[in-house]
């Protein structure tokens, strides 16, 4: 995807701000979205689901941005080990399909009732969508292409006017300004927007680093001259090849739990402390790689390997997951190092963008990335009981007992 493509599509994804009317006294309506001819189907059978790959996987790869989180295999695997089934918390299979008349897949929102508590008879029902996990689903939402999405919501919405009775809220992601302020509930705090940031790239490393800051190149000479200063020898490994995966994905975990370990400047979570979590990682691991999908990026010193970064590359754009490294090493900034060496491989081997995932922190805007903000929304259910267990939910969410609870694997 090239620079002007890039910019295209983070304009598709903000609609309401491209194409903003001038004020005036009696400003047009916008036309309501056509649905004629499209038709939804409900999924709640997991084989089903499964069913749907292939399909699904075409309208992922249609997608402006490609990301991990919208592909099949990643909501599948992410359905057969991260769903909830625990006494405070059990997720039902919910996935809305949307087709054209001509049964053409256009979007899929790959959504669960979670029950709190897991009772179906006096649970409260959130419609919200696969990735309720501690943040290893990054980005989250109706996988759809951004000219389609008003239309599959309002069809999602007469669907869910006509069935309120199977739900309490809906907690919406990934949705433009506008679609987030219709859908949002009036006199309810709404959630946090999440920016992904990420960085067209030029034809040549030294066009990108002479676009940088003058901190920023200081920065990368510093990298290298500091470890061989001292009389150490770095090397860059790309692990690609199954045969490597399963070494190269401990090593990478090794490395992460040690970040997190970390006391020292920003602090970072261990993502994948659980077992359920790193099965989840290791299954996706191992279908995207034979997908030929799987970057795992490694920065050794003396031959020991210091620090580590998954990707995941699609379509000529890379996606940079987490991340880790042996803090022993920090004085040498070796994360930052193994993020240049990145940058010189996906440049040296024609990537046209680099997603540096979510999040403003100073490791991503050091590289002066562009923005796409995704919204959020909480919808109530018209029903009266919803209001009142939503206020009441969130009071007890409120204390960190219930916080605790409700995270526990």
């Amino acid at each position: 995807m090239s620079q002007k493509n890039v910019q295209d599509t983070r304009q598709e994804h903000d609609v309401a701000m491209a194409n903003a009317p001038a004020l005036s006294a009696s400003p047009a309506l916008p036309e309501p979205p056509d649905i004629s001819g499209l038709h939804l189907e409900l999924i709640r059978d997991p084989g089903d689901l499964i069913a749907l790959t292939p399909e699904w996987d075409a309208l992922s790869d249609t997608l402006p941005f490609q990301v991990p989180f919208t592909t099949a295999s990643w909501n599948i695997l992410w359905w057969q080990h991260l769903r909830a089934t625990r006494t405070l918390i059990r997720d039902c299979l919910h996935v809305f399909v949307l087709r054209d008349q001509q049964d053409k897949l256009i979007a899929i929102a790959p959504m669960i009732i979670s029950i709190r508590p897991g009772i179906a008879a006096c649970g409260v029902r959130v419609l919200q969508f696969f990735g309720a996990d501690p943040n290893i689903t990054e980005i989250r939402g109706m996988i759809c292409h951004p000219a389609h999405t008003d239309a599959a919501i309002t069809l999602l919405q007469e669907y869910l006017q006509e069935h309120k009775q199977r739900w309490d809220w809906v907690e919406w992601q990934g949705l433009s300004p506008s679609q987030a302020e219709k859908l949002s509930a009036p006199g309810t705090p709404q959630p946090k927007a999440r920016v992904m940031c990420y960085l067209p790239l030029p034809g040549q490393w030294e066009e990108l680093k002479s676009s940088l800051s003058r901190n920023m190149k200081e920065a990368i000479r510093k990298c290298f001259n500091s470890l061989k200063r001292d009389g150490h020898q770095h090397a860059f490994t790309v692990v690609e090849q199954t045969a490597e995966i399963a070494p190269a994905l401990m090593a990478f975990l090794r490395l992460h739990k040690l970040r997190a370990k970390n006391p020292e400047g920003v602090l970072h979570a261990n993502v994948f402390r659980d077992r359920k979590s790193r099965q989840f990682l290791s299954a996706y691991v191992g279908a995207s790689s034979a997908q030929g999908r799987l970057r795992l990026f490694q920065l050794s010193v003396n031959g020991e390997i210091v620090a580590s970064r998954i990707g995941f590359l699609s379509k000529r754009q890379l996606y940079l997951y987490y991340s880790g490294y042996d803090a022993a090493w920090g004085k040498y900034s070796v994360m930052t190092t193994l993020v240049i060496h990145i940058m010189q491989w996906a440049i040296a081997n024609d990537v046209d963008c680099v997603n540096l995932s979510t999040g403003r922190d100073p490791s991503k805007l050091r590289w002066q990335p562009l923005e796409m903000i995704q919204h959020n929304a909480i919808q109530i259910s018209p029903r009266l009981r919803a209001s009142v267990l939503f206020k009441a939910y969130v009071h007890l969410r409120s204390y960190p007992f219930m916080h605790r609870l409700s995270r526990k694997k």
